[in-house]
């Protein structure tokens, strides 16, 4: 069963890297992430709890449907994007310029928030940095309306790559709204929020073709030291006393448990007894909304779930988590139907360009994510702050003025 698995998801990757899609297609991504998750089970799964085959097939149909929307895609795809050189549009400079200077001046007073709910401590060591993370995840701990920022922030740093590409703001500029966003990934305290900066900031790039292997290579070589600094502060796989050797073995462990742990996770979640939740994990962010000004009495489920052995402990069951407490094994099906969302934000951005890039370049974190959790439903709020900022800070070809510098023509 896991090797008829493999086989059909490969087919899908090799399907979907049809030219006539486009590099960087939604299923280029979806089947490429899956496929290396699986590998790595395939090859490690002797020191893994044993899985049921009952889930396995499971997984089979799931991505079956993806491989079928991938051949209806296909059938309907041409290789022609925009014939006059799309995508096409304008940033409102002078807003972002505004924009730039209030994240840069929330920062210090995220930083004294942080260091309160640290206790005091410095956060930028690695004893102030596990309490900010304890207080924020176990605590109940919140930066805040400061938060906002750090979204602000990604939304900013994205355009103003493209802003400086085409001349309309400085390196300097640039490296001070990069510095300022890292500080803002910092202080979350997760690794997701580095995958949604780098997903925000690189896919435009490799949608306008300015990106190529070159590029690639080196932006993932920042964004895996960007996850060794938070695994060395939070004490999670590197330690500075320890050994070379030490080290890659423990950070070895560590990955493992980020990436393939959760899909042997939700194994573990689908063999237990438990009645479907119809909808509350999947619409939490309205039934948070509901719950905080007095509209309903159910509180929201909570966020982080319960640890679980597979050996190593884990408390994240993949994206199928959410839909399968909702909807049991129907659930399993919804993952794959999103991929016609992230196709159709993928058309807008190839055809007609401007803020659907970036759209679209939101919507790959939580496709690249699916192996660890769901980041659709239960980041919603997220998803709204960014298409509000990129809606704000871009402007159609046949709106643009004399004042809106075109980022591409």
């Amino acid at each position: 069963m896991l090797e008829a698995l493999l086989f059909l998801t490969a087919a899908g990757l090799a399907l979907a890297c049809d030219r006539r899609l486009g590099f960087g297609n939604p299923f280029q991504i979806y089947f490429l992430v899956w496929l290396s998750i699986l590998a790595a089970y395939y090859l490690f799964r002797a020191t893994f709890v044993p899985v049921p085959a009952e889930y396995l097939l499971l997984i089979l149909t799931a991505k079956a449907l993806a491989l079928l929307l991938l051949l209806v895609v296909r059938t309907r795809s041409s290789s022609q994007a925009c014939a006059d050189g799309c995508p096409h549009f304008g940033i409102r400079t002078h807003l972002l310029a505004v924009a730039q200077v209030l994240v840069c001046l929330a920062a210090p007073l995220t930083y004294l928030r942080a260091r309160e709910l640290a206790g005091g401590a410095d956060i930028f060591t690695v004893v102030g940095y596990i309490t900010l993370r304890s207080a924020m995840t176990e605590g109940g701990g919140q930066i805040g309306f400061l938060a906002y920022f750090s979204i602000l922030s990604y939304a900013v740093t994205s355009l103003t790559v493209l802003a400086c590409k085409n001349h309309a703001a400085s390196l300097s500029r640039l490296m001070i709204s990069a510095a300022v966003s890292l500080f803002y990934v910092y202080v979350s305290t997760g690794r997701t929020h580095v995958l949604l900066l780098f997903s925000l900031t690189l896919m435009p790039l490799i949608m306008l073709e300015v990106v190529r292997l070159k590029g690639l290579l080196i932006a993932f070589f920042f964004t895996g030291a960007s996850f060794v600094l938070i695994a060395t502060m939070t004490a999670k796989g590197i330690s500075v006393d320890a050994e070379f050797s030490e080290n890659a073995a423990s950070l070895a462990e560590n990955l493992r448990a980020y990436t393939v742990a959760p899909f042997v996770a939700m194994s573990e979640l689908m063999q237990a007894d438990r009645p479907m939740e119809w909808g509350a994990n999947t619409f939490r962010f309205l039934i948070s909304v509901l719950y905080a000004v007095g509209g309903s009495e159910m509180p929201p489920p909570a966020l982080i779930r319960d640890y679980v052995l597979v050996p190593d402990p884990t408390n994240v069951y993949t994206v199928y988590d959410v839909y399968f407490r909702d909807f049991s094994y129907v659930g399993i099906l919804i993952p794959p139907l999103l991929l016609t969302l992230h196709w159709w934000l993928y058309s807008r951005a190839r055809t007609v360009g401007g803020k659907w890039v970036f759209y679209y370049a939101g919507s790959v974190y939580p496709l690249a994510t699916q192996f660890f959790q769901d980041q659709y439903f239960s980041l919603l709020s997220i998803w709204i702050q960014i298409g509000f900022w990129f809606w704000i800070f871009l402007v159609p070809d046949n709106n643009l003025q004399e004042d809106l510098r075109p980022s591409y023509a």
